[in-house]
């Protein structure tokens, strides 16, 4: 081949590379940098300390409350900190745990991926029952004093005994062809028992017979695609003042009447977080970060935020008067729960924030690292 064909070939090859490159170009939004602050929020950094080194396959809760702080790892421990740290037990379970900590009327609810369900006291851990259900849990019992509830990934939620972790109903929702890989958390109020399910729907169950009040869709799906009808009800529903708040993965957020089932609004909105509740309106992360606020009542949207979007914020919680959220680069941010300003801010960890957890005013965090820290609010 001569130097001239060699040279054209080249050209043409180089040529159509670049053109190629130039048309699937992706432009690849980066997460919001943070503004600087004028912090007003006084913090005590008490202590830290890693709790876990593998990350489990469902949700990982935390439960902070006068007792102290209870967590669990992957490898199958199970533990209560003292709000100075100490560890005050730890129970070693000898399996892998998928799901936990449930806290309800003097006892822990943690899961492993086989469906295996444990109860333990929560006063010094040992063990009150072990129990199982049908596929795999990924989100935390729930308990409302008789009963446990646990969601599966094959779309059945089933009750336990509270006391000795016997069978007594179960209910099988209708799975969709697609969904996401998680449940949410079953939600009792004084009279039923509320599941949001991978079709949308969200129901309420008589809880002593696991009859079918109502189940009613938290959202339509639209979706062209098998992936755009992805509409998991993956977020744990609030119920508060007669009314269930539910969202759904890529549709929307909705207010129900618990008796009749009516949906009283519903907007376009798309989150697996959980929903924080106070004063009648509901505080929400989407799947883009954004926070919003919205009336309870009305739907009508109070403030919304866009300052920390695709910054992977945790669900929100409620310490004092400011709304807080933790993000992927390991910072805590303060928010007015009034206007959604940013009034402080802290980094907890230099990995990214996985869960918080509130109580009075004290603060915890879980990073994705296994790290535990505790604060206080002053």
């Amino acid at each position: 081949m001569t130097n001239k064909k060699l040279n054209f070939f080249l050209l043409t090859f180089i040529s159509i590379f670049i053109l190629g490159c130039q048309s699937d170009e992706i432009i690849v939004e980066e997460p919001t940098e943070l503004l600087p602050i004028q912090s007003i929020v006084e913090i005590d950094d008490s202590w830290s300390k890693n709790v876990f080194s593998n990350l489990s396959a469902g949700k990982n809760n935390v439960v902070l409350d006068d007792e102290g702080i209870y967590v669990f790892s992957n490898e199958g421990l199970v533990s209560l900190y003292s709000p100075d740290g100490s560890l005050e037990w730890e129970v070693d379970l000898n399996i892998d745990l998928s799901s936990g900590v449930g806290k309800e009327f003097g006892s822990l609810f943690v899961t492993s991926i086989d469906g295996e369900v444990f109860s333990l006291n929560s006063k010094n851990g040992n063990m009150n029952w072990t129990s199982s259900v049908e596929g795999e849990s990924l989100s935390v019992p729930s308990s409302n004093g008789d009963i446990v509830a646990v969601q599966s990934t094959n779309g059945k939620i089933t009750a336990l005994n509270l006391k000795d972790g016997k069978f007594r109903w179960e209910y099988i929702s209708v799975l969709p062809s697609l969904s996401l890989r998680g449940t949410s958390s079953p939600v009792f109020d004084d009279q039923a028992l509320y599941v949001g399910f991978a079709n949308g729907n969200l129901a309420r169950i008589e809880p002593r017979s696991g009859v079918v009040q109502w189940e009613v869709p938290v959202t339509i799906s639209k979706g062209a695609s098998e992936i755009e009808r992805i509409i998991d009800v993956d977020s744990k529903p609030k119920i508060s003042s007669g009314i269930a708040f539910a969202i759904s993965y890529q549709g929307d957020i909705s207010a129900i009447n618990v008796r009749t089932g009516r949906v009283i609004w519903r907007n376009s909105f798309s989150s697996t977080k959980d929903i924080l509740e106070f004063e009648r309106n509901i505080f929400v992360v989407d799947e883009e970060s954004e926070i919003q606020a919205f009336s309870g009542l009305t739907g009508i949207s109070l403030w919304k935020t866009s300052d920390y979007r695709l910054r992977n914020l945790t669900a929100p919680v409620k310490v004092d008067n400011y709304l807080v959220v933790g993000d992927f680069e390991g910072y805590i941010h303060f928010i007015n729960i009034e206007n959604g300003s940013t009034v402080g801010r802290y980094r907890a960890s230099r990995s990214g924030i996985l869960t918080l957890q509130t109580y009075k005013n004290s603060l915890v965090s879980l990073d994705l690292s296994g790290r535990l820290t505790y604060l206080e609010i002053k």
